[in-house]
């Protein structure tokens, strides 16, 4: 169904200058003007110092804009729909896969299935630089520095360098090694080529122009995907209805485990279409060692297991919760709630068994 909301025209706009369209209308928006400054400048959490006052004639010259280069405005809507790939999300993607990870003591690679990946830019997690901070205020977005103290993870040489405050305890996170990867696939509606300069600018264009800090994570993690010698294999498709016959084709050496994730796509599902996506995933299940994870808002996803906050209170349900279901076929675990774009994480405590030991996520059951 063609998009009708406002959103794809501002997307439109913002890629026709993004594109070099010489007009008054560029001076207003930050990340034109950053592009145009030269260099890349710094990418992650350090840039954006804000955006000066608003010229009084942004209306007119917004207006202006549309009407010179309606044409070219209206072909961009008819063909294209907006997209998004926030690599912010994998602060929590990381700790959730070492999760996993830690189910197979022999260090069996996992295989990544990404639903909805776009530009399959969370694929490539391991090729970030993560930090994770103590919290410093409740109500803030912002982690403390004052006492550095910090977890470090990823690659020190990334180009993306993701900050994320961690609420509560930063020893309640999982070890943080990368855990070792067998493949990277990806299915999407309209999958976008991340090295083509078209496919690039579209998905920059569709981020908000006042956001350097996120516009620049974004170059940073399309600067990584150029930079890749085994790219993610992405195919054009339905994530529920294709979903079959792409984990059929995916070769996880008999007993290696596959870990099918999604985040902020089931949103845009119905709730029957969710509840259809989760019976789908777990009838996969019985065929091979089948993980799956996803990230994702509960009062927008009535259609998903998703388990109740270990911590109820006024606010949680307005969290992004990360949930795991183990191949075992043991209920749903809430591994934690997250910032929407991954500024924030809290990661919830391992549950211990009787014995008193760490209960980590279930291994598959044996194949028969």
């Amino acid at each position: 169904m063609r998009q009708r909301r406002p959103n794809l025209l501002l997307a439109a706009v913002h890629f026709l200058l993004l594109r070099g369209t010489a007009h008054p209308l560029a001076d207003h928006y930050d990340t034109v003007r950053s592009v145009a400054g030269g260099g890349d400048g710094p990418i992650g959490a350090g840039a954006g110092a804000g955006a000066p006052d608003l010229d009084p004639d942004l209306v007119a010259d917004f207006k202006d804009f549309v009407m010179v280069y309606r044409a070219e405005l209206l072909a961009l809507i008819a063909a294209r729909s907006t997209q998004t790939n926030e690599v912010g999300r994998c602060t929590a993607l990381l700790p959730a896969l070492t999760t996993i990870a830690g189910g197979y003591p022999d260090g069996q690679p996992l295989w990544l299935l990404d639903l909805g990946t776009s530009a399959g830019l969370n694929l490539l997690f391991d090729s970030y630089a993560y930090t994770y901070r103590p919290r410093s205020d409740a109500d803030s977005d912002s982690a403390s520095e004052s006492e550095g103290v910090a977890l470090q993870a990823g690659r020190r040489d990334a180009l993306v360098h993701l900050d994320c405050a961690v609420r509560g305890e930063l020893g309640d996170l999982p070890a943080l090694d990368l855990p070792p990867v067998a493949g990277r696939t990806g299915i999407d509606a309209l999958p976008i080529d991340p090295t083509s300069e078209d496919g690039a600018d579209w998905l920059l264009a569709c981020l908000w122009p006042d956001n350097l800090p996120r516009f620049d994570r974004l170059r940073g993690a399309l600067a990584t995907a150029r930079l890749t010698a085994d790219p993610p294999t992405v195919y054009r498709g339905d994530i529920i209805d294709d979903l079959p016959g792409v984990v059929e084709g995916i070769d996880t050496d008999t007993d290696g485990p596959l870990v099918v994730f999604h985040s902020w796509v089931a949103a845009y599902l119905s709730p029957e279409r969710q509840a259809e996506l989760v019976e789908t995933v777990r009838a996969l299940s019985h065929a091979r060692p089948l993980h799956y994870l996803y990230a994702e808002s509960p009062i927008e996803t009535p259609g998903l297991p998703t388990p109740p906050s270990p911590s109820p209170s006024s606010t949680s349900h307005l969290a992004t919760a990360v949930v795991h279901i183990a191949p075992d076929g043991s209920p749903p675990v809430r591994l934690a709630d997250m910032h929407h774009h991954g500024k924030w994480l809290r990661w919830w405590p391992t549950p211990t068994d009787p014995t008193g030991r760490h209960a980590g996520p279930a291994p598959a059951p044996p194949r028969r």
